[in-house]
C-alpha cells in the first residue's frame, strides 16, 4: 500500500513537471512568435549581399620584354609604386633618334635663315651693280650723242662713232643683264624666305615625335594607380608581353557593401539610414553601415540579357534592387573584410 501510494505520488509529480515544461514551451513559443512578428515588422534583412572593392586590371600599353617585377603576390602598394619594368632599350633608342631629328631640324632652320640673309646681301650687291651699270649707260649715251654731233660737223670719223655706239650698246646689254640678275636674286630670296616657315613646321613635327617617343618610353614603367593590394602574380622577368595584356590586378582600399533587397522591402529603406552588417566569416561581430544610394533599376536590368516579359509565357519573379552601403567603421576594423565575402544586412525601420 505504501509503495503504491509513493508510485502514484511520483506519477503525479511527473505529470505536473511535464505540464509545467509543456506550458513553458508553449508560452516560450508564443513569446518567441510575438518577438519574431514584432522584429520582422520593424526590420528588413537580406543575406544576398557581398563586400565590394574596386578591382582594376593593370594592362600593358606596349609590346616588350619584362625586365623587372617589383611586387610580391598579395602585397600592399601605394599610389605611384613601380610594379613592372620593361626592357626600354628599343624605346630609348627611338627617343634618342627623335631628339637627333629635332636637332637636325633646328640646324636646317639656321641654314635656311642664313640663306635668306645671304640672298638679301646678294640683292643689295646687285642693286649697287645695277646703279653702276645705269651710270655707265648714261655716260656712254652722252658719249654717243657727242660723237654723233661731231660726225655731223665732220669733226670725228665714222669709225670713232661706231666704236662709241658699240660701247653704248654693250652698256645697255650689261644694264639689262643686271636687271635680270636682280630679278633672279629676288626670286632666290623669296624662295629662301619661304623655306623658313617650313623648317619651323618641321621642328614642331619632330618635337611631336619626341613627345610621342617619350610617352612610349614612359610606358616601360608600370606604376600603381592608387593604394591597394596586388593580386596573383602572373608576370615574370623575361616574359614577352603584348599590348593590352593584363599584368596584374589591384584591389582598392575602399570597401562597401552591395545588398540586393527585394522590391517589397525597398519602401522601408532610404539614403542615410543606418544598418547592421554581419559577415558570414565572423558572425560574432556586427559592423555599422549607412545606406549610400539605391540603384535606379533592378539588377536584372543591368544584366547582359535583360528579361523581356512581352515575349513567351510570363512568370512573375520578385525583383531585387541593389543598395550600396557605406561601412561606417575605421580601416583597421574592416581590414578583415574581403571583396566577395557574403554578408547579412539588417535594417531597422
Amino acid at each position: 500500500m505504501i509503495m503504491d501510494e509513493k508510485k502514484k505520488r511520483a506519477n503525479r509529480y511527473f505529470h505536473i513537471f511535464v505540464r509545467l515544461v509543456a506550458g513553458s514551451l508553449v508560452v516560450g513559443g508564443i513569446v518567441m512568435g510575438i518577438w519574431f512578428y514584432v522584429y520582422d515588422s520593424s526590420h528588413e534583412d537580406t543575406n544576398d549581399a557581398q563586400v565590394e572593392q574596386y578591382v582594376t586590371p593593370i594592362m600593358s600599353r606596349i609590346t616588350g620584354y619584362v625586365a623587372e617585377v617589383r611586387y610580391e603576390e598579395n602585397q600592399f602598394v601605394h599610389k605611384g609604386d613601380t610594379l613592372v619594368v620593361f626592357d626600354d632599350r628599343e624605346f630609348r633608342a627611338k627617343y634618342d633618334l627623335s631628339l637627333a631629328e629635332v636637332q637636325n631640324a633646328r640646324e636646317n632652320t639656321i641654314v635656311a635663315m642664313k640663306n635668306v640673309r645671304t640672298s638679301e646681301g646678294n640683292s643689295a650687291i646687285s642693286e649697287a651693280q645695277l646703279l653702276a651699270a645705269k651710270t655707265t649707260v648714261w655716260k656712254s649715251k652722252l658719249e654717243f650723242d657727242r660723237y654723233q654731233s661731231l660726225v655731223n660737223e665732220d669733226a670725228a670719223t665714222v669709225q670713232q662713232l661706231e666704236k662709241v655706239k658699240a660701247d653704248y650698246e654693250v652698256s645697255l646689254a650689261h644694264f639689262q643683264e643686271m636687271k635680270d640678275r636682280i630679278h633672279l636674286v629676288n626670286l632666290s630670296s623669296a624662295q629662301a624666305a619661304a623655306n623658313v616657315p617650313s623648317t619651323h613646321s618641321m621642328i614642331a613635327s619632330k618635337e611631336a615625335l619626341v613627345d610621342n617617343a617619350k610617352l612610349f618610353l614612359s610606358y616601360t614603367i608600370i606604376t600603381a594607380p592608387y593604394d591597394g593590394w596586388v593580386g596573383k602574380r602572373t608576370t615574370q622577368p623575361g616574359q614577352l608581353i603584348k599590348e593590352g595584356q593584363t599584368l596584374v590586378s589591384i584591389v582598392s582600399k575602399e570597401k562597401w557593401i552591395t545588398a540586393n533587397f527585394k522590391e517589397t522591402q525597398l519602401q522601408y529603406l532610404k539614403v542615410g539610414q543606418e544598418v547592421k552588417i554581419i559577415a558570414d566569416a565572423d558572425d560574432d561581430r556586427a559592423y555599422k553601415g549607412i545606406i549610400s544610394s539605391l540603384s535606379p533599376a533592378s539588377g536584372a536590368r543591368f544584366s547582359l540579357l535583360p528579361p523581356d516579359n512581352a515575349t513567351g509565357n510570363f512568370v512573375k519573379i520578385e525583383q531585387r534592387i541593389p543598395v550600396k552601403i557605406k561601412i561606417d567603421e575605421d580601416m583597421a576594423a574592416v581590414e578583415f573584410l574581403r571583396a566577395g565575402m557574403n554578408i547579412t544586412v539588417k535594417a531597422e525601420h
